[in-house]
């Protein structure tokens, strides 16, 4: 049985999930306007803005005396990947639109998420690969499939 908050945690992700399809369209949108590379840096120098006054109006939000050092460099690797994850739509979305950049990105999350689970990589919890979990992936890529026709 389905207990009222993991449904409103799912609808919260579906509403941010939207809210994704929008920023890639808005995003592209700029990125043709001043190139991709200059809406990355436009659009994460507003991020940046946007953080620090949420960080002055939630300060409890952050503990950066728990940053963690140099032997942990890899740990900051996500703000190199977010570049990418930003950039992507950017590039993809006037080439094969919306729907398609956007299916092709939920399959590669699909994907490697089923393998990081798998192997429990990057201290994440080991929930092996079922028939389930695989043919689920499998329907992704068969959506994607279908979308991109």
């Amino acid at each position: 049985m389905l207990s009222i908050r993991l449904v409103l945690l799912s609808g919260l992700g579906v509403i941010a999930g939207g809210l994704i399809a929008v920023q890639s369209v808005l995003n592209s949108s700029l990125g043709q306007r001043i190139g991709n590379l200059g809406s990355v840096l436009a659009l994460t120098f507003i991020s940046v803005g946007v953080l620090i006054i949420l960080l002055l109006v939630f300060p409890s939000t952050a503990n950066f005396s728990n940053l963690p050092g140099i032997s942990e460099w890899y740990l900051y690797f996500g703000g190199v990947l977010g570049v990418g994850i930003l950039a992507a739509p950017i590039f993809l979305v006037p080439r094969i639109g919306t729907t398609s950049t956007l299916i092709a990105i939920v399959l590669g999350q699909s994907l490697f998420a089923l393998l990081i689970d798998h192997f429990g990589l990057f201290a994440s919890p080991k929930i092996e690969i079922n028939l389930a979990r695989g043919i689920g992936v499998l329907l992704v890529a068969a959506g994607a499939y279908l979308v991109g026709r």
